[in-house]
């Protein structure tokens, strides 16, 4: 599985029951420093904790670097590491390979793979892709933080609980307060628990919102039509599992604007050029103009839930009637604010080194 880059170039491999999964990185610059112990925090923050939307599966997801990195610094040669697979428990899938999961990439790995299809864990397609993901950000963020660029992410709603966000104006340090507070949102953690609480109670799940801020970003990153940083960042994204929406800016809200409500006037501000709003999210003709760059990504519930579902029984052609059971997350929504993160830096890692602002 690789990334849609131009100029670093990311392979994530393995599967969620397999031995290990990994990620491999190619295009790094030579001799920028990054530091394990960071990506491994940063990894860490993705991981299930004791929390009331976590799966019950606890992975140490201990990072190991393989090659790439020596002395803290890039050797520029491929970087690549590993998380081991510790807690494996297969047997739980067997039965999803003759009637799928309503809404997981069963139906169709097993048409697209046939007998080679690997449903354990949700194979490739599993959330726990994401570690290998996060490994690979993790370093993303380093480099970009030397360049004086920094990235939040945050929980901005679960379910019908929505709380603060970037049309408040929030800062870096203050996203980074959150989380070392041990806060999921930036306001109404107590409303968003008990949506979850509630879903897991009821057998259910719930979806929700998470919201990312680019802070520093030189002026001219990106291009028009199919060079946009729009799009590189949204397909990035997109490979966080159970995203389904990724809006910049005001996004679906500027159906019900009018032009002298939706632009964003041109001012200057402590001698620099800057706009008076930020409805645009940062981004003009698909190319950074200085602003910080905001966007909101949707996650669908998850799919795996302990109600009555109807499904396919693929032997017979069938309906049936399954209860999914094994280890699953009430709510995803949490566990992916560090797979947004990652994502949404290696894209932009990607467009500073076209510029080569790295």
């Amino acid at each position: 599985m690789f990334s849609p880059f131009e100029k670093i170039k990311v392979e994530i491999f393995g599967a969620s029951h397999a031995k290990e999964i990994g990620v491999r990185i190619e295009g790094l610059p030579r001799g920028k420093k990054v530091d394990a112990a960071q990506v491994q925090a940063f990894v860490d923050t993705r991981k299930a904790g004791n929390n009331p939307w976590s799966t019950p599966r606890k992975e140490p997801d201990e990072v190991v670097f393989k090659r790439g990195i020596a002395n803290g610094l890039t050797t520029g040669e491929t970087v690549e590491a590993i998380i081991e697979n510790t807690v494996q428990r297969s047997a739980d899938y067997s039965p999803y390979a003759n009637t799928p999961r309503p809404s997981h990439a069963d139906y169709v790995a097993i048409v697209k793979d046939g007998e080679n299809v690997d449903l354990a864990g949700g194979g490739r397609f599993s959330g726990r892709m994401t570690a290998p993901l996060c490994i690979a950000g993790g370093i993303a963020l380093q480099l970009l933080e030397e360049k004086g660029v920094f990235i939040g992410a945050y929980v901005k709603e679960i379910g019908s609980v929505e709380g603060k966000g970037y049309e408040q104006k929030v800062s870096y340090e203050e996203i980074e307060r959150a989380h070392a507070e041990g806060k999921i949102a930036l306001s109404q953690n107590e409303e968003m628990t008990e949506t979850v609480l509630d879903a897991r109670k009821n057998g259910d799940s719930v979806g929700g919102k998470i919201e990312c801020i680019v802070y520093g970003l030189p002026v001219g990153l990106g291009d028009a039509l199919f060079d946009g940083l729009e799009g590189k960042i949204a397909a990035s994204v997109f490979a966080v599992p159970a995203v389904k929406a990724v809006e910049f800016g005001l996004g679906t809200g500027f159906a019900t604007k009018k032009g002298s409500e939706a632009n964003d006037e041109f001012c200057i501000e402590n001698g620099k050029i800057g706009t008076k709003t930020n409805n645009n999210g940062g981004l003009n003709g698909g190319i950074s103009n200085g602003m910080p760059v905001t966007l909101r990504v949707t996650m669908k519930p998850t799919p795996s839930i302990s109600l009555p579902q109807t499904t396919v029984d693929l032997t017979t052609k069938q309906e049936t009637t399954m209860v999914i059971k094994g280890r699953h997350d009430a709510c995803i929504v949490p566990r992916a604010v560090a797979g947004v993160k990652a994502a949404v830096a290696l894209a932009v890692l990607d467009a500073m080194l076209i510029e080569n602002k790295l």
